[in-house]
């Protein structure tokens, strides 16, 4: 009897222990798991070092050793070494190729380069010198552009995108200076915010399109090569002054000539043409004289009035007849 009740009160009072049985098999399976994990990544890291080589292919990624760098200046060709795509955290001393130190980034594309954009302003300022004096012309250079803001008021009648004579006299000088170089064109139209609807345009659009088109057949009829020419209307977009007065409107009805940095690249048969032309337009510019040069006169009434020595000489002639 005393040996049953024993066993009846062991089972009453189960042990404390029996917990860790079940935590020992919880155990026992995660082990089992990361045992499989590591199985598995390690058979995949041959498929790794594949993909990874790939990656460097594609990029670029070289794990050729260099040298370190030193000072200011702009790094081309960074290596990205193939040990960043593998997990290391230090890399080996290895650096990129340094180029010279006043290079641009924009330099540094592979674009064939133009004539220097601040040359081209001094010439620029010295054809259009009265014409800057009388504040009918604007200059802006940064670093890509070089701007000449010509107010549509001389160069077009109101309404319309056929040249006015003063627009053939400033593009011609214009387009003397343009020859020297092979610097990319373009030709901006803008208008005022008035709308406009004729016979001949329906909008703003139109007459800004129409007017850049104008100019740039001009400057193709002086000697301009066309593949070098471009066109954007702009209609009353971007204005420059306020479109609430008549003086501010004037101003925003404006032609804008940008000459790019960067110039046309041709082909051979089209170089050899170019400089055939070149060699004409270099041989019509030294046989010009002076009377070419561009004359504002101011009218007694407070006008303009736009042309050559050339046209004022001859009218002076006419009128001692």
């Amino acid at each position: 009897m005393s040996r049953l009740r024993r066993v009846s009160e062991l089972n009453k009072h189960p042990s404390q222990t029996r917990w860790m049985v079940s935590y020992a098999d919880y155990m026992t399976l995660m082990f089992a798991l990361f045992v499989v994990l590591y199985a598995k990544a390690i058979v995949k890291e041959d498929s790794f070092n594949v993909l990874s080589e790939s990656f460097g292919k594609v990029f670029h990624i070289s794990g050729d050793k260099g040298k370190g760098t030193t000072g200011d200046g702009l790094l081309t060709n960074q290596t990205y070494q193939a040990e960043l795509l593998d997990g290391n955290n230090l890399l080996p001393e290895k650096g990129p190729e340094l180029t010279r130190e006043n290079l641009s980034i924009s330099e540094s594309l592979d674009k064939k380069v133009g004539k220097p954009l601040q040359a081209l302003k001094h010439e620029m300022q010295t054809a259009l010198l009265q014409l800057t004096e009388n504040g009918l012309a604007k200059f802006e250079l940064d670093d890509d552009w070089l701007t000449i803001e010509l107010n549509s008021g001389m160069l077009f009648p109101s309404g319309s995108a056929s040249a006015s004579p003063a627009a053939s006299i400033i593009l011609s000088q214009i387009a003397k200076v343009l020859s020297s170089g092979d610097n990319l064109i373009e030709i901006r139209g803008y208008t005022d915010s008035l709308a406009i609807n004729n016979e001949i345009f329906s909008s703003n659009w139109q007459l800004s399109a129409a007017r850049a088109a104008s100019v740039t057949n001009l400057l193709e009829k002086f000697g301009i090569a066309q593949q070098r020419l471009g066109i954007k209307a702009n209609g009353s977009n971007n204005p420059i002054a306020s479109n609430e007065t008549v003086d501010g409107r004037a101003k925003n009805r404006r032609v804008v000539i940008a000459l790019s940095r960067y110039a046309f690249e041709s082909n051979e048969l089209s170089d050899n043409k170019a400089k055939l032309q070149q060699e004409l337009t270099d041989k019509v510019t030294e046989m010009a004289s002076d009377e070419d040069e561009i004359q504002v006169i101011k009218l007694p009434h407070g006008g303009l009035r736009i042309t050559t020595r050339k046209d004022q000489k001859r009218l002076q002639d006419n009128q001692n007849q």
